[in-house]
């Protein structure tokens, strides 16, 4: 073998070599992202193809089941009307081979909350889980104070009547019937657990339906009560990303360290589809959109010292 010879072969092994992960720095593990199925049998309006998002929901979760994802969440919406639209497109989502989370959406409410609930597996809508290793999943539910789902009466319809009555006299944009907010139970049990991830150097990316950032979404989309979530994630070093829906034309905004994402919704891509895979490396998120939803390179903010105490324990 010639000196060029060996010069080329050492070049390549070093490539090589370069191309193959850290032993510190495993590959990454991945999950599936879905929004706004918001299926329903009745004719399309506007953007808004109701019907055929049945066939994208089974391209979706065809594709899926060819990859190895340690779950996929879908962040509500998944039905749009109609009380009969849970059973087209459950028996769909149960062919995912991949442990499932769900997330409750605004139109998830066409009957009394409890039974939507039932429908989509849920003792109550938020929640947290851990199935990839040093990182946190939380759930929210925005529509606890909500006018959907409640009967007349109900304590949270009382006070999203309120809310909603306040928003109104502010004359801001979110002050829709079709939004809700977070109850102060539930903002205080986010509160806790958010601080307990920090204490075991978790990293967080929070799921609900609604964005709380008006640059990630068009602000008629907000949470009602987005400004005291807002507060209470970003005391949190360890929240990396907000995940969410809602908004059907997507968008993206990063503030004060964390990833604002709104995906696309899945009932305006009639050819294209739309939907995510994201793999999660320990410096970075992946967002490999298929069809409508757009990839994205999310940069992460180092891991929080595991000697951070917040003042909040967990009870």
């Amino acid at each position: 073998m010639t000196v060029r010879h060996l010069l080329v072969a050492a070049a390549l092994v070093g490539s090589l070599a370069s191309a193959q992960p850290p032993a510190n720095r495993p590959a990454g593990v991945s999950f599936g992202v879905i929004a706004d199925v918001q299926y329903a049998d009745k004719n399309t309006a506007g953007a808004r193809h109701y019907r055929s998002s049945l066939d994208r929901l089974k391209a979706c979760v065809a594709d899926l089941n060819q990859r190895d994802l340690k779950f996929v969440i879908q962040l509500g919406d998944f039905i749009d009307t109609g009380k009969d639209s849970f059973d087209a497109v459950l028996p769909i989502w149960k062919k995912l081979k991949a442990p499932r989370r769900n997330v409750l959406g605004n139109h998830d409410l066409p009957f009394a909350r409890k039974r939507a609930l039932d429908k989509l597996g849920l003792k109550r809508g938020y929640y947290d889980f851990t199935l990839v290793e040093g990182w946190r999943f939380v759930v929210l539910d925005g529509m606890d104070v909500s006018l959907h789902g409640y009967p007349k009466g109900h304590p949270k319809r009382k006070q999203a009547l309120q809310m909603l009555v306040a928003l109104k006299r502010r004359k801001v944009n979110y002050a829709q019937r079709w939004n809700g907010g977070v109850g102060e139970k539930q903002l205080a049990w986010l509160e806790r657990t958010l601080a307990d991830s920090v204490e075991r150097r978790q990293r967080v990316v929070v799921c609900c339906h609604f964005p709380i950032l008006a640059k990630a979404s068009s602000d008629s989309h907000l949470l009602w009560n987005h400004e005291a979530v807002l507060k209470v994630i970003e005391q949190h070093p360890s929240v990396v990303a907000w995940f969410n829906g809602h908004d059907h034309a997507g968008g993206y905004s990063e503030h004060n360290g964390i990833h604002h994402v709104t995906f696309s919704g899945m009932v305006e891509a009639p050819k294209r589809n739309a939907y995510s895979v994201v793999t999660a490396f320990d410096d970075r998120l992946e967002l490999r959109g298929v069809g409508k939803q757009p990839s994205r390179t999310l940069r992460l903010r180092a891991v929080p010292d595991d000697g951070r105490k917040h003042k909040t324990p967990l009870r």
